[in-house]
């Protein structure tokens, strides 16, 4: 299948073109500017005059720019390696990046506390300059985190342990996955493919290539194993002790972090969960349901991602093909967003190619300097393939809608990141729906549908239970790899139920959300997008013409406000309430029972 190679070059030709190597230079020059300038600050900001406020708004201005080009570089070099993960040259670029990145981090920290502790006085004098004006969010958030400050010592030090703390576990995972190699034993011959294929196979129709990759990246990971439980144990044993030291005025919970990076409140978090929780056994149906049209009693492991057995057409869905099903489908809500794909392709900003030591996993990422977004992922031509497509594209609109705001309001939090990308998908399957002309295609379609249910309502939160149970018994011991599979086991059994005939006890190994050095618990925002993103698609008859105008602003409002006031602000709904949630739950129960009907 001929799949796309995004362009990267047009941000930078090579790691050693000129271009490159010049942001490089002016990057590594303003860190020491901001460098010398925090040194002339020393003991003058405690009691700051309009002297200091003034050199303090120069040094974060200095900061923005060097934001940006840290960024881009980042982004270029990831780009490079998620392409090829044995690329030496990029790894060594992207190690000194690394250290670069953490001199600057080191270099602002003196500030960031002081933006934390200053008074309330000074803090408004701060924002008076109008290229800082757009922080008063992002800083007002970081100032509720004051009280777990450490000293200004103790942070750079912290700091400056990451590259060979947390983060180097991080990166020994995603080299691992990526040099990886899955033995596909099939009856009559033996294949050896990298990681990114073999998991690219547990999407096809073909239930012996899905069978066949599952064993082998189960009997991958569990040659491997101790090497993924030693990571996971790393990264939750360092969080718990930078957690219990920041503990000295109040305790801080190791949801604490993950809570206020995603912007939601703790009974916003309880309210969804319980919401899934008190459900689940109407959701439960999605998976015997696939499991009956597949002529089973319950799914096999590898069953969890696959296509509709009852398809439209059996052949693989070209890239081509897939592009222009995503655009016809979002050119039904929207011009702009059908333009927008059609411009992902044709500039080519897009990577699919099937490639020995690609990464696993899809992401939309991005360069801060040309504000242009990407996406990657390996593109083998399943439904589920264009599904993944259309999300990650969702990601790349909701970037493109808030390229002209400020540099501080284009971040924004996972929980309302892949609010945009699962409504994309929603488009996508409520289109084909829609659209479905025979008997087979209504099935194909729907299967869509409640194989995301599925995900979403089952696989994330049984991530979010065994991460949470986890991190409880991390904080007394090492969790071993048995122990790690045996606590999954019970976890899957606890949300999928009788649904499935065994359980994926290695999942924590093979899902590399478990392993993200940055972030923790990178699997409720999931669940939040997907509840959130019906919540606004159900809006979309009762606001006619207003639909698109509401969905963009609520984009573009997601880096200045956290979920609960957003919501309020355009939706009028209290989300730490569960019959929020429970709202779309009863949208998706509703599926679930049009597809029984279907299938009888």
């Amino acid at each position: 299948m001929e799949t796309p190679a995004w362009n990267i070059e047009s941000e930078y030709p090579s790691i050693e073109s000129k271009s490159y190597l010049a942001d490089w230079e002016t990057l590594a020059s303003a860190v020491k500017q901001i460098e010398s300038g925090v040194i002339s600050l020393k003991g003058k900001l405690e009691k700051p005059d309009a002297v200091s406020i003034a050199k303090v708004q120069e040094l974060f201005m200095i900061a923005e720019k060097s934001s940006i080009l840290l960024g881009n570089l980042y982004t270029y070099l990831n780009c490079l390696l998620s392409v090829d993960a044995t690329d030496s040259a990029a790894k060594s670029k992207a190690s000194e990046l690394e250290v670069l990145g953490s001199k600057f981090s080191q270099a602002m920290t003196p500030l960031s506390i002081f933006i934390k502790r200053c008074d309330e006085k000074t803090f408004k004098e701060l924002l008076t300059k109008p290229e800082l004006k757009a922080y008063e969010f992002t800083w007002s958030q970081q100032r509720l985190q004051a009280a777990n400050l450490l000293s200004e010592n103790e942070e750079t030090l912290l700091e400056g342990l990451s590259i060979t703390g947390h983060n180097a576990w991080g990166n020994l995972y995603t080299d691992l996955s990526g040099k990886m190699k899955v033995t596909l034993r099939y009856p009559d011959r033996t294949e050896e493919v990298g990681l990114a294929k073999a998991h690219s196979l547990t999407r096809t129709s073909n239930e012996l290539d899905r069978k066949v990759a599952w064993h082998g990246i189960q009997e991958a990971w569990t040659t491997h194993q101790e090497t993924a439980a030693a990571i996971l144990n790393a990264l939750a044993g360092w969080r718990h002790e930078v957690n219990q030291k920041r503990s000295h005025t109040k305790p801080v919970h190791f949801l604490d972090q993950p809570l206020w990076d995603n912007r939601i409140s703790k009974e916003t978090l309880d309210a969804m969960m319980t919401a899934c929780h008190n459900n689940i056994q109407d959701i439960r149906k999605a998976p015997l349901l696939m499991a009956k049209v597949m002529k089973k009693k319950q799914l096999d492991p590898w069953d969890l991602l696959a296509p509709s057995p009852v398809a439209g057409s059996s052949s693989a869905i070209s890239f081509a093909d897939g592009a222009k099903l995503i655009a016809d489908s979002f050119g039904e809500v929207s011009k702009d967003m059908s333009d927008f794909v059609n411009m992902m392709v044709k500039n080519n900003w897009i990577e699919g190619r099937v490639l020995p030591n690609k990464t696993t996993g899809a992401y939309c990422t991005g360069f801060p300097k040309s504000l242009e977004p990407r996406v990657y992922m390996t593109y083998m031509g399943s439904n589920s393939d264009v599904s993944t497509l259309a999300h990650e594209l969702g990601h790349a609109f909701h970037s493109w809608v808030m390229k002209d705001l400020p540099y501080s309001q284009l971040n924004y939090p996972m929980t309302l990141a892949e609010t945009a990308s699962i409504f994309a998908e929603t488009v996508l399957h409520d289109a084909l729906v829609k659209n479905a002309k025979t008997f087979e295609e209504k099935v194909e379609f729907a299967w869509n549908d409640i194989e995301g249910a599925m995900a979403l309502l089952i696989n994330i939160p049984t991530r979010f239970a065994f991460e949470k149970r986890f991190y409880e018994m991390r904080q007394d011991r090492v969790v071993n790899a048995q122990e790690l599979r045996e606590l999954m086991d019970k976890t899957w059994s606890e949300w999928y139920g009788p649904t499935l005939s065994k359980n994926d006890d290695l999942f924590w190994a093979h899902k590399l959300h478990f392993a993200i050095a940055g972030l923790s618990f990178y699997n409720f925002p999931y669940t939040f997008g997907y509840l959130f993103s019906l919540s606004i698609y159900a809006r979309r008859k009762e606001l006619g013409d207003k639909f698109m105008k509401t969905y963009v602003d609520i984009l573009r409002d997601t880096g200045r406000m956290s979920a609960e006031d957003l919501i309020m602000k355009h939706l009028g709904e209290d989300i730490r309430k569960p019959q929020f949630w429970q709202k779309s739950i009863d949208v998706v129960k509703e599926k679930i029972a049009n597809f029984e009907k279907l299938v009888q």
